[in-house]
């Protein structure tokens, strides 16, 4: 329910009363970047100088604790085998897939990174994780547009590809395993639990949609259920349900043992759930604004919304089946909630709130540089955000990847590759794994091993945190 005009939670979850806070401003008076300047993000002072803030409760831009690193990307020849990044003082390369398109998040494991070939290609592809070698590449798939992957830790490489097949491989050898084809199209990710493959397709039409659970040591079918439509990015595990949203707007929460559902609500969802101790946060639509909800997991009924942002960025938000590439590729400003503490990068803002009584905690903005385009290239500046040891990784579409502390909201670190970055950024072992809308992969080296944890899109493979009750 929407309580007053600008509070956000006032509602009881679980004991604890949830209060107003601070609605963001559409504009909070900041200025773009200046190119010319070499000041990265910077607030007007009153003498008419260019002030560079220091941290401060008012909205501040990405750019303004660090200067991003500007990062030289080599020149990529038609192999696929990765080149080093020449910056002096970077570690890291980049690799350019056949397919000159929009890729997925890649997914890291065992020393491997695994990316898609593109909505058009019939390929998937490992490299090493540290150097960019080319380990194996699985061509000429039964079906085409292979989805970002799901890893179990165990050997096994699990994707969708659009049309129309789910796709088991041997992760260290691009051996197949098993393929299983669902129905035309399957255009979103995969999720694992234990022994179960959770995914969705159409049940004879597509106007007839079930989530189905297989094995994962066959792909036999052990349950399916009907639902209203294709999903929005991917299922997400947490405890032994399965939540998801469909384009239609509707929220859904099943058994993963049995496929029978609990309840389904329709609330014009934006997002995939996110779930955390009780709650479960979720992206949805509002008249023209986009906003936060809460929802309580057992009776899926809306506890609490915040007031939300002009939603411009909601451009690429898919209705329908109308445009099959949109749904493969669609992200959205999907929450995620870290130590009580919810974190989402929508638009051209990253928010971080407290989960309870939605009071902010820091807000931070993202200016294009000018050079690169605008909001009126991509009004979604920004990818869906990670998590790793307390840093939240964010990526711009403008070709940026910062490194924010979560409690403080500073950017730690920063780098700029001046490449149209398309996808949740990914974090293992100090590293952080970006795909662009050319075909491009490129990892770069930002930190200690201890940044880690974020080794597939949504985390893990429930695709709620490194574990599906984490957080």
């Amino acid at each position: 329910m929407r309580i007053g005009t600008r509070a956000a939670w006032m509602v009881v979850l679980g004991g604890v009363f949830l209060a107003g806070c601070r609605k963001p401003s559409d504009d909070d008076g900041l200025r773009a970047r200046d190119p010319s300047s070499g000041e990265r993000g910077y607030r007007p002072d009153p003498t008419g100088g260019r002030g560079f803030p220091s941290l401060q409760t008012q909205v501040v831009s990405l750019d303004s604790d660090v200067v991003a690193i500007r990062v030289k990307l080599p020149e990529l020849g038609a192999t696929l085998a990765g080149k080093a990044l020449d910056t002096p003082g970077v570690t890291g390369w980049v690799a350019r897939v056949p397919n000159p398109a929009a890729l997925p998040s890649v997914t890291y494991g065992d020393g491997k990174v695994f990316v898609s070939g593109g909505f058009s290609s019939t390929s998937y592809y490992a490299f090493d994780s540290t150097s960019g070698k080319l380990i194996w590449a699985r061509d000429n798939l039964e079906d085409n547009g292979p989805s970002a992957a799901v890893f179990d830790g165990e050997g096994h490489l699990v994707f969708n590809t659009e049309s129309c097949t789910l796709f088991n491989l041997e992760a260290s050898t691009g051996r197949k395993l098993w393929h299983n084809y669902l129905g035309d199209p399957t255009l979103t990710q995969a999720a694992l639990h234990g022994n179960l493959v959770l995914a969705t397709h159409p049940a004879g039409s597509t106007s007839n949609w079930h989530l189905s659970a297989y094995r994962k040591s066959n792909g036999g079918e052990i349950w399916g259920t009907s639902i209203d439509g294709e999903l929005l990015s991917a299922p997400v595990i947490y405890e032994d349900s399965a939540y998801f949203s469909t384009v239609k707007g509707t929220l859904y929460k099943v058994s993963v043992a049995t496929g029978a559902k609990s309840w389904s609500r329709s609330i014009k969802a934006t997002t995939a759930p996110w779930l955390s101790k009780g709650a479960l946060y979720i992206g949805k639509k509002d008249g023209d604004r986009e906003q936060m909800a809460v929802i309580d997991p057992a009776r899926g009924e809306i506890i609490a919304t915040d007031e939300g942002i002009p939603a411009k960025h909601l451009g690429d938000l898919p209705k329908d089946l109308s445009n099959w590439e949109q749904v493969w590729k669609y992200e959205g400003s999907r929450p995620l909630v870290i130590d009580g503490v919810r974190y989402v990068a929508m638009g051209e803002r990253v928010t971080a709130t407290d989960a309870k009584t939605g009071k902010t905690v820091w807000e931070r903005r993202y200016f294009w540089d000018e050079r690169k385009g605008g909001p009126e290239v991509n009004p979604r500046a920004l990818a869906s955000a990670a998590y790793a040891n307390g840093t939240l990784v964010v990526a711009a579409r403008g070709g940026e990847v910062y490194g924010v502390d979560v409690k403080s909201g500073r950017t730690r670190w920063a780098f700029d590759f001046d490449a149209p970055l398309q996808s949740q950024p990914i974090v293992a072992n100090g590293w952080v794994y970006l795909t662009t809308s050319n075909g491009m992969v490129i990892a770069v080296q930002a930190g200690d091993n201890t940044l880690d944890g974020w080794h597939m899109w949504g985390g893990g493979p429930g695709h709620n945190g490194p574990k599906s009750n984490a957080f």
